[in-house]
Order: C-alpha cells, then sequence, then structure tokens
C-alpha cells in the first residue's frame, strides 16, 4: 500500500503518480462505457476533465504546481489497485467553494457503494481541512446512478441545464448539485 492520504473502509485516497497518468487513468478516458454520461470522451483520444493526456509529463507537473486543484487516485485496499480519481477542482479560496469531479473507472467496482463513500471522504476533507462552506457538482441528468449517489450524501438538487451535453446523437440535461457545510454534518449527525 502507497502512502494514503485520506482512508475509508474499503478505499484509499493518494496522490497521483505519474504514471497512473498513462495507466488505467488514460484507458478510462477512451473507454465510451466509462465516459458515457460525460462531456469527455466524445472525441477519442481527447484528454479529460481531469488531465490531457497529450502530454502525461506536463499534466503532473501542472498537478503538482495547482494552487487551485486538489486531486487524489481511488485504491482499492485489498488490491491496491487504482480504480478512479476524484478531486476539488477550480477551488475559490475566498469565496470558499469548489467543483466535485469523481470516476469510478474501473467497471467492477461499480454498483457496490463505493461512489457515495468516495464522495461522502472528498466533501469531509472539503470542510474539515480545506474550510471550504459550499462544494459544487454537475451531472448528466440521466445518469441515475451518479444522481442517486450525490443525493445519498446530502447534495441539494439546485437546478437543471435544459440540452447542456451532446452525446451518442443527443442532447443531454445537466443536474446542478451543491452542499453547504452544515447541510453536511447534519446528515451526518456531526455539528
Amino acid at each position: 500500500m502507497k502512502k494514503p492520504f485520506i482512508e475509508g473502509k474499503t478505499f484509499y485516497l493518494r496522490a497521483i503518480e505519474k504514471e497512473d497518468l498513462t495507466g488505467n487513468m488514460a484507458k478510462w478516458a477512451n473507454d465510451s462505457e466509462v465516459t458515457e454520461f460525460m462531456v469527455m470522451g466524445s472525441v477519442p483520444g481527447s484528454g479529460s476533465i481531469y488531465c490531457s493526456w497529450d502530454s502525461p509529463d506536463l499534466e503532473f507537473e501542472r498537478l503538482q504546481k495547482s494552487k487551485h486543484d486538489v486531486i487524489f487516485a481511488i485504491v482499492d485496499k485489498k488490491k491496491d489497485e487504482v480504480i478512479g480519481i476524484v478531486g476539488l477542482y477550480e477551488i475559490n479560496w475566498l469565496a470558499r467553494h469548489a467543483e466535485l469531479r469523481i470516476v469510478i473507472g474501473e467497471k467492477k467496482y461499480w454498483g457496490k457503494g463505493l461512489g457515495p463513500d468516495v464522495t461522502a471522504a472528498i466533501v469531509k476533507y472539503g470542510f474539515e481541512k480545506l474550510n471550504l462552506h459550499k462544494i459544487h457538482l454537475g451531472c448528466n441528468a440521466s445518469d441515475k446512478r451518479a444522481n442517486r449517489c450525490y443525493e445519498k450524501v446530502g447534495f441539494v438538487r439546485e437546478g437543471t441545464i435544459r440540452d447542456y451535453h451532446f452525446r451518442n446523437g443527443k442532447y443531454y440535461n445537466a443536474n446542478l448539485y451543491s452542499i453547504l457545510r452544515d447541510e453536511f454534518y447534519k446528515k451526518n449527525k456531526k455539528k
């Protein structure tokens, strides 16, 4: 096991390493099933909302220097295998908010409840360690599993943007979600 930064029951979050960018993460960006409901993946090899795959070395350097993004590899504890990526992006340190993005790229981990656990862990980290007040995200309205995940953690749907994504020959709506610090602690029984 490499050095965990945040630990859950079945996973841990650690810093992204250079070899992660050319391994599973590059594979997920080009897997149409993984990217089915995402903005990324419309064009093969086009990069993603997480990483520019054109130059893993430059991307790794950018991640190391970023003062507005905190990004982790999601690792299965038992197998010590990178299975996804999660982060808080575009952190506004003055207004104290950030955008959450998550991908469980390894399909054998889908539908096992990992999404809500990882989401809750990164939200807790954002509120407790980064002193954020609000965490927000956008989600394809047709991605039922993702919408349920965010609602389970306590995110509130603020609205819907109509015909926001174009994929697979049709338009999709996007749901906008957010959670405030006090809402998260109320939902998770902490003051």
